[in-house]
């Protein structure tokens, strides 16, 4: 009872936050470019009171607390001088953009004090088998793989990935052994005994406390990497480089599951990365989808005042309105289907 209402709140904070914090990115550039906003919203609607008021925008709670909304004056009516259609389209797209780069440099700014409190970005050596090509040339348990020619080693996949493409040919490994720095090359043997692998090591992370420009540094890194992966899913799904079965979308109650299974794995390991990884690639999948030419959404909005730009005339706001509702119900539709095979099929995460 009490770890299922731990994980609730854990939930509501991730994923609450991650929204409001990109509702603020709206609020604040549209405040800063002359925009009025009637209503901040902390949750969402139906109302439970208002807060306060500033600058003629209400501050309301709401009874969903899984995040929040902005809603602008003239959102689709051009009348309204201080209202969001009124304004020139590059203050609208300025406004647009300002949700999904906050959720950008959240994402960063998290990874970035991940790296820095502690990650699992080294793999170590735990046992290296006998007779192995391991053994053979002097690796032990406790060294720390830092390169496969000439390549950084941050996760065990990397090294597989290295070590299956050149079986019978060498690999230089780069090591580090309590502060020296080593060089060794190892050939992967073409079969091996049962559970040993091609060089015969069994691996684990390594927890790293990078200081904070090297924990900026990987940040970026991660944050390119990661974003790569999301842009791409589309192409590589039509291209068949990723097969459907290993793709599934998810609703919040799919994204609840994984953030249990992060937050017991914190809470196991006594350390943060693993919610910090989930705030993390929450936060950067926000920043995407959003971005994402589909009406309702911030990128479908944007790709109007594209057009508008081009045309050198703007689209009916009514109709450009119809678009947007007409979105919206897809959209929610989607989500009722997801929670359902949420519901009927959960996730299954393999401890």
């Amino acid at each position: 009872m009490l770890e299922g209402l731990r994980n609730l709140i854990a939930f509501i904070f991730v994923l609450g936050g991650l929204i409001f914090f990109h509702e603020l990115g709206h609020f604040i550039v549209s405040i800063r470019l002359g925009v009025r906003i009637k209503e901040f919203g902390l949750g969402f609607p139906p109302r439970i009171l208002m807060l306060g008021r500033w600058k003629n925008t209400e501050f309301t709670l709401n009874a969903i607390p899984l995040g929040g909304f902005v809603r602008p004056a003239g959102e689709d009516d051009p009348a309204i001088k201080d209202g969001l259609a009124a304004a020139d389209p590059i203050r609208r797209l300025a406004i647009l953009v300002a949700g999904s780069a906050t959720n950008l440099l959240l994402g960063v700014l998290v990874l970035t004090f991940g790296f820095a409190n502690g990650w699992p970005d080294r793999v170590s050596i735990v046992e290296v088998a006998s007779a192995s090509p391991a053994a053979t040339i002097g690796l032990k348990p406790g060294d720390v793989i830092l390169r496969a020619n000439n390549k950084d080693i941050h996760l065990p996949s990397e090294l597989a990935d290295i070590t299956y493409d050149n079986l019978g040919q060498p690999i230089l490994l780069e090591i580090d052994r309590q502060g020296n720095i080593k060089k060794m090359t190892v050939v992967p043997r073409s079969t091996w005994p049962e559970a040993q692998g091609p060089i015969g090591v069994s691996l684990s992370w390594k927890i790293i406390n990078y200081p904070i420009p090297k924990a900026a540094y990987r940040a970026l890194q991660e944050t390119g990497m990661q974003l790569k992966e999301i842009a791409l899913l589309p192409i590589n799904l039509i291209t068949s480089q990723i097969q459907p079965s290993e793709v599934r979308l998810i609703s919040p109650i799919g994204l609840k599951t994984i953030n249990d299974h992060a937050v017991d794995a914190a809470l196991e390991l006594g350390e943060l990365f693993p919610i910090l990884q989930l705030v993390a690639f929450v936060s950067l999948a926000l920043s995407v989808t959003n971005l994402m030419p589909l009406p309702a959404l911030d990128g479908g909005r944007i790709l109007f005042v594209i057009i508008e730009i081009i045309r050198g005339k703007r689209i009916s706001p009514a109709k450009e309105g119809l678009v947007h509702f007409m979105g919206m119900t897809v959209l929610l539709g989607l989500m009722a289907v997801l929670v359902v095979q949420d519901l009927i099929d959960p996730i299954v995460i393999p401890k």
